[in-house]
C-alpha cells in the first residue's frame, strides 16, 4: 500500500476552497471541541483535532495522555456520536493513532469522482488505487502482491461493491494489453459487466448460465494444471465472479474450483476477484480462507459484522455505503472511499474482437452427466452409461418430457426432471 501525499489537499479546507467549504471546516473544528469536552467530562486526558474532511466523513485524531487506555475511548463511541450530533462514531486505530470517524450530515456527503485518481501513475501494471484512505492518501492494491492477489468484495445492496469491482477491472485493462492480461467474467445478473463485453482482453464472453459458469471455472482448473507443468505464468488471468454466494448455492462444485484458484493461482499468474453480499464462511465455504484480502462495504447489522470481517471491532455495520469501504489484509484494517466511475471512464475501455475464445474447449470440460447424476443409493438406482446419455440427449432434442425419459430409460421422475432442466439450461 502506498500513499499520495498531495491527494488529501483536494478534500480539506485548504486555500482556494469555497465559502461553503470554509463554513463546513469551521463546523468541523467546533465539533472537535465538543468531542474534546466529552472526553474531558469522562476524565480521559486527551487532545482532539480535525485530521481530515473527506467526501463522506470527518476524521479526528485523539492524542491520549500518558497512561490512558485506548479502550476507554472505544467504549465511549456512542457518547461521542451524540455529542457531535452524528448518527454513529467509529473509533479506529491507524499508524499509532486513535481516529474518531464521524459521518457528515447527509446533505454534505459527496462521491469521490474517479477522475481524482485517474492521474495517479501506477507503480506496477497490476497495481490499482482502490480509493482514498481516511487522511487523504491513495490506497494501492497490487494483484502481484501476495497480500492482495485474490479479493473478496462484500457488502449489502447500495454499498458499492459492484462499482468497486468494475473500477478494479477498468484500471487493470487500461494498464495492460491483451498480451499481458486476460479476463474471465462471471455475472449471473447479466448486466454488471456489460461495459467490458467488447474488451479484447476477454477469453470468453461474459458468462451467466450455471452450466457455462461451471465449464469456464473447470477450464481455469485445467489451465492451472498446464501452467504447473510448463512453468508458464503469462498472460495473467483475472477471474471475476459477481454474487459468488448465489452461484455456490446453485452448484456446490464451484466452491472447490474457486478454492483451488485461490490456493495456488498467485504463483501461476491467475487471480480471483469475487463479490457477495455477506462474505463469511457460511456463504463462501472453504474457499474463503485462501482469499488474503477482503474489501468490505456496509454490513446489514452489528451481529453480522464479525462473520463478514473475520475479526472483531471493525465497525463495518457503521459504514455509510456508496463506496465507504474497509480493506482487511495482512492483519490491518484500513478505511477508504472508493471512487464513483461514470460513463467517461467506461468509454475509455478498449474495444475490439476477442483475441481467443474458449468455446472450442468448454464442451469437453463438463459432462452432461455431472449435473444430472443421481446422488441416491439403494434399490432401483440405475447407473447411466455414455450411450444412455447420448440417447437421452437425442430424446430431449426431439422434445421428450421428464415423463417420457422416465418411461424410456427406467429412471426416477426427479432425476428425469433434472436431466430436462439441465438440457434447457445448456440450450
Amino acid at each position: 500500500m502506498e500513499g499520495n501525499p498531495t491527494l488529501g489537499q483536494q478534500f480539506t479546507g485548504a486555500p482556494g476552497t469555497t465559502p461553503r467549504t470554509m463554513s463546513a471546516h469551521a463546523d468541523a473544528e467546533f465539533i472537535a471541541g465538543l468531542l474534546q469536552a466529552t472526553l474531558t467530562a469522562r476524565k480521559v486526558t486527551s487532545i482532539v483535532a480535525l485530521a481530515w474532511a473527506g467526501p463522506q466523513i470527518n476524521a479526528y485524531t485523539v492524542s491520549l495522555g500518558l497512561g490512558e487506555q485506548p479502550e476507554r475511548v472505544e467504549a465511549l463511541a456512542g457518547a461521542l456520536a451524540l455529542a457531535a450530533g452524528a448518527e454513529s462514531c467509529r473509533v479506529a486505530r491507524a499508524e499509532g493513532k486513535l481516529l474518531l470517524e464521524l459521518p457528515k450530515p447527509l446533505a454534505e456527503r459527496r462521491p469521490l469522482h474517479a477522475h481524482r485518481l485517474e492521474a495517479l501513475a501506477a507503480p506496477t501494471p497490476t497495481a490499482v488505487p482502490l480509493g482514498v484512505t481516511t487522511g487523504g492518501k491513495a490506497l494501492w492494491c497490487d494483484l502481484a502482491d501476495e497480500r492482495f492477489c485474490h479479493l473478496v468484495i462484500g457488502g449489502t445492496t447500495g454499498s458499492g461493491k459492484s462499482l468497486l469491482a468494475r473500477w478494479l477491472l477498468y484500471r487493470v485493462l487500461r494498464q495492460n494489453g491483451p498480451a499481458e492480461l486476460r479476463l474471465l467474467l462471471v455475472d449471473p445478473k447479466r448486466f454488471e459487466f456489460a461495459h467490458f463485453a467488447h474488451a479484447p482482453h476477454l477469453l470468453h464472453p461474459v458468462t451467466s448460465q450455471p452450466l457455462e459458469i461451471a465449464r469456464v471455472l473447470r477450464w481455469v482448473g485445467a489451465e492451472l494444471d498446464r501452467r504447473a507443468e510448463t512453468g508458464r505464468k503469462l498472460p495473467r488471468i483475472i477471474v471475476c465472479v459477481e454474487e459468488v454466494a448465489d452461484i455456490l448455492s446453485a452448484n456446490h462444485s464451484v466452491g472447490g474450483l474457486l478454492a483451488r484458484i485461490a490456493q495456488i493461482g498467485r504463483a501461476l499468474g491467475i487471480h480471483a476477484i469475487v463479490t457477495t453480499q455477506q462474505p463469511g464462511s457460511r456463504s463462501l465455504g472453504d474457499s474463503l480462507v485462501n482469499f488474503p484480502a477482503r474489501l468490505l462495504g456496509r454490513v446489514a447489522s452489528a451481529t453480522l459484522t464479525y462473520g463478514a470481517a473475520g475479526r472483531e471491532k471493525t465497525g463495518a455495520h457503521a459504514l455509510l455505503g456508496r463506496g465507504d469501504f474497509l480493506l482487511l489484509a495482512a492483519g490491518e484494517t484500513t478505511r477508504f472511499q472508493a471512487p464513483l466511475v461514470d460513463g467517461r471512464q467506461y468509454s475509455q475501455i478498449p474495444r475490439g474482437p476477442m483475441v481467443a475464445s474458449l468455446d472450442a474447449e468448454l464442451p469437453h470440460l463438463v459432462e452432461f452427466a455431472d449435473l444430472a447424476r443421481d446422488p441416491r443409493g439403494g434399490r432401483g438406482r440405475r447407473e447411466l452409461s455414455t450411450d444412455d446419455y447420448a440417447a437421452i440427449t437425442a430424446a430431449l432434442r426431439a422434445g421428450a418430457t421428464a415423463d417420457d425419459l422416465r418411461g424410456a430409460f427406467g429412471i426416477g421422475w426427479e432425476r428425469a426432471r433434472r436431466l430436462r432442466a439441465s438440457y434447457e439450461e445448456e440450450g
